[in-house]
């Protein structure tokens, strides 16, 4: 089955039952992910809001990202 298709079949959950499988995904990103240095972190979130306050990069509305997401995936 596509990823669409899973999606697709994903939407027609109940709520309760969305929520509970995105939070069982989410975990499971973050169990695959190694670990982060948190100085590193930290500096990488420091950098990134100096190029946001400097102009060098716009960000970008939530709506926006979630938007731009499901395009890719072909949910929109």
């Amino acid at each position: 089955m596509s990823t669409v298709e899973l999606t697709a079949e994903a939407m027609k959950l109940p709520l309760s039952e969305r929520v509970s499988l995105a939070q069982a995904l989410w975990q499971s990103i973050e169990s695959g992910l190694p670990e982060a240095d948190e100085k590193d972190t930290l500096n990488e979130a420091v950098r990134r809001s100096q190029e946001l306050a400097s102009g060098a990069i716009v960000g970008r509305f939530h709506d926006e990202v979630m938007q731009a997401a499901r395009r890719a995936i072909g949910c929109a």
